[in-house]
């Protein structure tokens, strides 16, 4: 630290009238764990999943769109090379890769019944290889390739395999002999991994098996959901494991395939994917990305707690922020993440700091009253953040390490930040160094909404609100009506979104562990029957209770809804689009009164931003 800004900081804690965001440094030395580098994406309707690299490239299962390729340029920026779209002949939806380096075939999969070919010989361009692999199973979750040996991970068909041949073609299919519901594989050394639901134990159980007689060497429960799998990037004896709200888990593989957790690593969000290499560990959750250095200690912690450096908050790119965080790879001392609507490059500096916070994307409010919300400071470094409405400063606040205090504005504060009848204002929070003043460089700049209902129409409700009357038919039969007599979380979703599994899965492992997050029992509302497609088994979501509208719906369900319209309709009654996010993402939490407790457009776990807090007592 220089003379200067130790001088400014000693200053400011000694003066009793040092306030916050007075004159200080005009600029910070500290710098960014996580440094966002490039950007890019191929169309405002990308939904990107899962990632490989190969050749300097990196592609991207693009769900209902098929895969993207990007090429990895020299000054941090990435660039679009080719597009291989899907079509209704191919059943191109893809939601998961895997990469044969060898022969330099890239292999996609999703919930359809094939496996798609690419060759890419020539780095960046995708070129179909026909004719692909039929499956006799739905709902493929996970691929891998292992030696000339093609993995693939079926939901409640259990682990199977085909054997590769000359240009990627696929042949042999067989299962492997084990049971259970198998999520996601991953090979380290000469051994096969892949974690399976555990619904009578901690939720997630790793096995490891010997690839040549496909025996079962050892298996290890885990407490999470079971999101993904990866082996150390840098060559190393271990796998990193998602787990949801139960954080990402290091474990050492043995030569003899022995299981040993080293480390649970829980960041404040659901982590959708974990990776290690070496000293390094990413955890990537729904919020962002967290980067520790396992051979550094985490000042002021206990012993052997490692230093988290580094948060890349989701939906850095774009106007609006639409992006969740599902998938990351680590290249070269570089982080490139999966943000749903972009892919992103992060440099890596283990000495850095964390510097940007954890926001919400908006605030959904009554036409009366103030206006709270709370943001997080996910790191061990006190920063302080300046809320701006256009060129006024708003209110500001510092937050110690690791707080996440309420932000407010009073009903007069309101009034002059939101002057009109019907207001939508976007706040910029700027985040800085404690001794830098309020005019000076700040450290990371993040957005938010804040969205007043209209004053006269109460759908959708916002908080305070009373929901009003939505009809629902059971999967077994029979209907029931919201609001219910007892507390309840609403989760919209359409069962082929994946940005919504993650939020399933952890959700049906929190009422299995009997973890109460105060925002009563999840209900799952979208338009179809899940029984028809057997869903509900394929995620294992049994604890979870669902309920439907639209054309599976029983008429009388349907006649109950039709103030609000048909099925689209009642889609954009109750998803408050006006609010950043994509897809149907809104969660109501209601109290059992009916009435709206908190509204959120992101998925945040036990790390809810909501004010009131699920967990506030009315």
């Amino acid at each position: 630290m220089d003379l200067v800004r130790w001088f400014a900081l000693v200053s400011c804690a000694l003066a009793l009238s040092c306030r916050v965001g007075s004159p200080g440094l005009s600029a910070s030395d500290i710098q960014a764990g996580l440094q966002l580098r490039g950007a890019a994406n191929s169309s405002s309707g990308d939904h990107f999943v899962e990632l490989v690299a190969h050749a300097g490239h990196v592609y991207v299962a693009n769900s209902q769109e098929g895969v993207v390729s990007f090429r990895l340029e020299a000054d941090g920026g990435l660039t679009l090379t080719d597009r291989a779209l899907a079509t209704d002949e191919n059943q191109g939806r893809c939601t998961t890769l895997a990469i044969d380096h060898a022969r330099a075939v890239l292999y996609c999969a999703s919930d359809r019944r094939v496996v798609l070919r690419f060759d890419v010989s020539t780095p960046g361009v995708l070129a179909p290889l026909g004719p692909s692999l039929e499956l006799n199973h739905w709902w493929v979750r996970d691929l891998e390739v292992f030696e000339d040996t093609l993995l693939i991970s079926v939901f409640e068909g259990g682990l199977w395999r085909a054997q590769i041949g000359e240009g990627g073609a696929l042949s042999q299919l067989t299962q492997v002999p084990t049971e259970g519901n198998a999520r996601v594989v991953a090979s380290l050394g000469e051994h096969v991994l892949s974690t399976f639901v555990d619904p009578e134990g901690l939720g997630s159980e790793l096995r490891s098996f010997d690839p040549e007689s496909w025996a079962e060497l050892d298996r290890l429960q885990l407490a999470g959901a079971p999101l993904s799998l990866a082996a150390d990037a840098s060559g190393g004896s271990s796998v990193a494991a998602a787990l949801g709200s139960g954080g990402a888990a290091l474990i050492d593989v043995a030569e003899d395939g022995a299981l040993t957790l080293q480390r649970t690593l829980q960041p404040p969000g659901v982590v959708t994917h974990a990776l290690r290499s070496g000293p390094l560990a990413v955890a990537v959750t729904l919020a962002g990305a967290f980067a520790w250095d396992l051979e550094a200690q985490e000042p002021g912690a206990a012993e052997g707690e490692p230093r988290l450096f580094g948060f890349a908050p989701e939906s850095t790119q774009g106007i609006y922020r639409n992006g969740n965080m599902l998938h990351a790879l680590l290249i070269e001392g570089e982080l490139i993440t999966s943000d749903w609507t972009w892919i992103e490059r992060w440099a890596i500096e283990r000495e850095g700091e964390v510097v940007a916070l954890d926001v919400p994307r908006g605030v959904y409010f009554p036409p009366e009253g103030p206006v709270r919300w709370r943001v997080r400071n996910p790191g061990p470094l006190p920063l302080r953040v300046d809320v701006w409405a256009g060129r006024e400063l708003v209110t500001q606040r510092e937050l110690a390490a690791y707080e996440a205090p309420t932000l407010e504005l009073s009903s007069e504060e309101r009034a002059r930040v939101l002057p009109r009848k019907e207001p939508t204002v976007n706040l910029s929070l700027r985040v800085h160094d404690p001794a830098v003043a309020s005019g000076g460089e700040p450290l990371s700049v993040a957005t938010m909404t804040l969205l007043q209902r209209e004053a006269d129409d109460v759908v959708p409700p916002a908080v305070g609100d009373t929901f009003p009357a939505l009809s629902l038919a059971r999967p077994a039969g029979g209907s029931f009506t919201l609001p219910l007599d007892r507390p309840v979380q609403t989760i919209w979703y359409t069962i082929d979104c994946a940005l919504m599994w993650p939020e399933l899965e952890d959700l049906a492992w929190l009422a299995r562990s009997g973890r109460d997050l105060g925002r009563g029992d999840p209900v799952l509302i979208t338009n179809k029957d899940v029984t028809l497609s057997s869903f509900v088994e394929h995620w294992a979501l049994e604890p979870l209770e669902f309920g439907h509208f639209g054309a599976d719906a029983p008429p009388e369900v349907n006649a109950a809804n039709a103030a609000y319209g048909g099925e689209d309709d009642i889609f954009r009654a109750f998803i408050v689009y006006d609010l950043p996010g994509d897809s149907i993402t809104t969660d109501y939490v209601l109290d059992a009164a009916g009435r709206v407790r908190s509204v959120e457009r992101m998925y945040r776990g036990p790390w809810s931003l909501a004010v009131p807090g699920p967990w506030d007592a009315p």
